[in-house]
């Protein structure tokens, strides 16, 4: 078995190249064939060479690694299990041959880290600037938890090495550390009337909103599976607040721009809640303050060097 083997086995498996970049999948999406044609070109190899290096492994192994379907390939349950221990060599063998050059050279390579926290991208956007910084030679990829997937199975998989988070963390057996604490405010459309507010008072720019004196407005909000809205609705029953919904959104970013159209006021994280108070909305701190306090989850046994640079830095 050798690392070009390995490399053929994840572009087939997931269309992942860790040549080419290519985003590692979910092994929730496994079930669906996968074809020759487009990991061999992903590979820049001929499609022949490419089934020949999978055949090999195969034979290596002793074990088949996919099910032939058609035209395309489906993991077998060996090749489910063979892919986060793949993705775990290839990150391996590029810190290896960084070591091998020497020690005093600028650390290079790519880091995948997954964030299953909605609402995080200012503060996620801001550790991996400071990383970049620290370690410009190191590209890192964020993508979002793969839907229906926990930090430990995308962990064990290998999808990524580290998954930012809220607080309590869904799997604790995982090494965890915290960072910070993200706030929520109040954002209403530019030029809202005075008559939605209580008594027809607005407050001061920059004065806390009390929960039990919101406006009598609607809310824009996203689907209730997400930890922030069940973080807020729970700090709003504790207030004895009452609201009602005007529009629920599967895809957080567009709050801000249904909130500027009119359609209500919404609890936005507070760097998106300022972006939209760029483009022309009001926002406000709330009293009591709702916040989710943040942090990432990792396998101490799985990180990579490159890894243990990000998680050292925090």
């Amino acid at each position: 078995m050798d690392l070009r083997q390995i490399e053929y086995f994840l572009a087939v498996a997931g269309g992942e190249s860790f040549a080419s970049g290519a985003q590692p999948m979910s092994l929730a999406s496994a079930a669906q064939p996968m074809s020759l044609a487009t990991a061999a070109q992903s590979m820049s190899v001929t499609k022949p060479s490419l089934s020949q290096g999978i055949r090999g492994l195969e034979r290596e192994l002793g074990v088949e690694l996919f099910h032939r379907v058609g035209r395309g390939l489906v993991l077998t349950s060996a090749g489910r299990a063979l892919i986060g221990p793949a993705r775990q060599m290839m990150r391996s063998s590029a810190a290896a041959s960084t070591a091998a050059i020497g020690v005093d050279i600028e650390p290079k390579g790519r880091l995948d880290i997954c964030s299953a926290a909605q609402g995080l991208e200012g503060p996620v956007a801001r550790i991996v600037a400071d990383f970049r910084r620290r370690c410009p030679g190191i590209t890192v990829r964020v993508s979002e938890l793969p839907r229906g997937d926990t930090a430990e199975q995308v962990l064990a998989d290998g999808v990524c090495e580290l998954v930012f988070s809220y607080w309590p963390p869904e799997m604790s057996e995982l090494s965890t550390h915290i960072i910070g604490v993200n706030d929520y405010w109040l954002a209403l459309p530019p030029q809202a009337p005075l008559s939605v507010w209580p008594r027809g008072i607005k407050p001061a720019v920059g004065e806390p909103v009390s929960l039990t004196a919101l406006p009598d407005l609607p809310v824009v909000g996203v689907l209730k599976h997400s930890q922030a809205r069940i973080v807020i609705e729970s700090s709003l029953h504790a207030a004895g607040a009452r609201t009602r919904m005007s529009t629920e959104l599967a895809q957080r970013e567009t709050v801000g721009e249904f909130v500027l159209a009119g359609l209500g006021m919404a609890f936005m994280e507070r760097s998106l809640a300022e972006r939209a108070a760029a483009s022309g909305a009001e926002i406000f701190p709330l009293s009591p303050a709702i916040s989710l306090t943040y942090g990432i989850e990792f396998d101490p046994e799985r990180l990579s060097p490159l890894g243990k640079l990000f998680v050292e830095g925090l």
